[in-house]
C-alpha cells in the first residue's frame, strides 16, 4: 500500500481511505500526524483527538513490539478514514497474531503488577469500540465523534 497525504487527492472528499506499508516504527509517526491533522480539520474536540492518537499509537506500538518482535524487515499495514462523523483505523502487522480474549484483564487485582494488557486498555477506553481480524494480526479503531455538534 502506498501512503497519500491527506490533501494530495480529492480533498474535498476526506471520506477515502488512506494508506501506507511502513518499515519501522520510527515511520508510525507521519501517519498518526496525518490523522491528527484530518481530525482538527473536521473540528473534533480535543479530547477525541487525544483519544485517537493513544490508541493509534499503541495499536502501532503493539505491531512492532509483539505483532513482529522488533523484526525492522516487517512492514506495517495502516489505513485510515476521517470524516466529520467518526475516524477509522486499521493497523495489520505481518506477525502470527494473538487472541485478544485472551490477554489477562490488567484491573484484575492478581494482574495489577503485571505490565501486559495495558495497551489493549488503552484502544478501549479512548475509542468508540476495537475489533480484531479473524487472524489476530490487525485491528480497527473507530472513534465517533463526541459533541453533539458534529458539522454537516
Amino acid at each position: 500500500m502506498v501512503f497519500v497525504p491527506q490533501d494530495a487527492v480529492h480533498p474535498t472528499t476526506p471520506d477515502c481511505w488512506r494508506g501506507e506499508g511502513l518499515p519501522c516504527a520510527d515511520a508510525t509517526l507521519p501517519v498518526i500526524e496525518f490523522v491528527v491533522a484530518a481530525m482538527a480539520a473536521e473540528g473534533y474536540p480535543r479530547r477525541d483527538v487525544f483519544g485517537m492518537r493513544l490508541a493509534l499509537e499503541e495499536a502501532l506500538s503493539n505491531a512492532v513490539k509483539h505483532g513482529h518482535r522488533g523484526d525492522a524487515t516487517k512492514r506495517i499495514s495502516v489505513r485510515y478514514r476521517v470524516n466529520a462523523q467518526r475516524v477509522l483505523a486499521e493497523v495489520e502487522d505481518q506477525g502470527a497474531g494473538f487472541d485478544a480474549q485472551a490477554v489477562p484483564d490488567p484491573l484484575a487485582p492478581e494482574n495489577l503488577g503485571r505490565p501486559s494488557g495495558r495497551g489493549l486498555l488503552l484502544m478501549r477506553t479512548y475509542t468508540t469500540w476495537v475489533r480484531y481480524n479473524e487472524r489476530g494480526n490487525g485491528v480497527t479503531l473507530c472513534k465517533c465523534r463526541s459533541d453533539t455538534h458534529a458539522p454537516q
